[in-house]
């Protein structure tokens, strides 16, 4: 009997501590995700009425003899397209005047990075550090994302508050420019480096999606490069 006891409270114990260490591993997570979103949101989003405004045709498309475009020569531009063009750069400029906030719908549910492992190599970071770690999908956790201020014009609002299925066909009373997801964070063995996956989607057929690397920089998070992954 005492035996059991024994066996039993020693499984306790290691049960309590691995519970802790999976308690420490998400709160990391949180904490660095919460310092380095603002970041993630400046280099990922956009404001989707200059995204979809794209300029005008101006000038001539010239073509070799094989019939293969080689350039557009702007001088040839007609008396109607240079009337355009300044229209398009007076809505652009009244755009980036506009200082009402930019709406994006933000999924605070964030699931582990999904891949198994993968390589932080960069120019500032030659060697990769990062161990091979199995995903715990129970490592789900929600980003209290309310409290994180932002650098610029955008705000972020729960996805949850919009009808998902029409997100991109309803109107708004506010500047809404699409949908952004980030993975949580997996860290090398020291800490100092982070990989995680962002996307954004601006419409229906709209939206792309990047590797973010991040690492530890005299105390503070920073990106280091970002690798696009996906476009649509």
């Amino acid at each position: 009997m005492m035996k059991l006891q024994k066996t039993t409270f020693i499984f306790l114990i290691i049960l309590f501590a691995n519970c802790k260490k999976n308690d420490y591993d998400i709160e990391f997570n949180k904490q660095v995700l919460t310092e380095i979103l603002p970041s993630i949101i400046d280099s990922t989003c956009v404001d989707i009425r200059i995204l979809s405004n794209a300029p005008p045709p101006y000038g001539k498309m010239i073509f070799d003899k094989e019939g293969r475009y080689v350039k557009i020569d702007s001088t040839k531009a007609t008396a109607e397209e240079i009337q355009r063009l300044k229209n398009w750069k007076k809505d652009i400029a009244e755009i980036e005047k506009d200082t009402s906030k930019i709406i994006i719908a933000f999924d605070p549910k964030i699931s582990p990075y999904e891949k198994e492992y993968e390589l932080i190599v960069t120019k500032d970071f030659p060697k990769d550090t990062l161990k091979k770690l199995i995903v715990n999908k129970t490592n789900e956790y929600l980003l209290n994302y309310k409290n994180i201020k932002l650098n610029g014009k955008f705000k972020l609002k729960n996805v949850n508050e919009f009808d998902r299925k029409n997100i991109f066909e309803r109107e708004y009373k506010f500047n809404f420019s699409g949908i952004l997801r980030v993975s949580g964070i997996k860290f090398d063995s020291q800490n100092e480096n982070g990989i995680l996956e962002v996307g954004f989607t601006c419409g229906r057929e709209c939206g792309y999606g990047r590797t973010v690397f991040i690492k530890k920089v005299k105390g503070k998070w920073k990106i280091i490069k970002m690798e696009k992954t996906w476009i649509s």
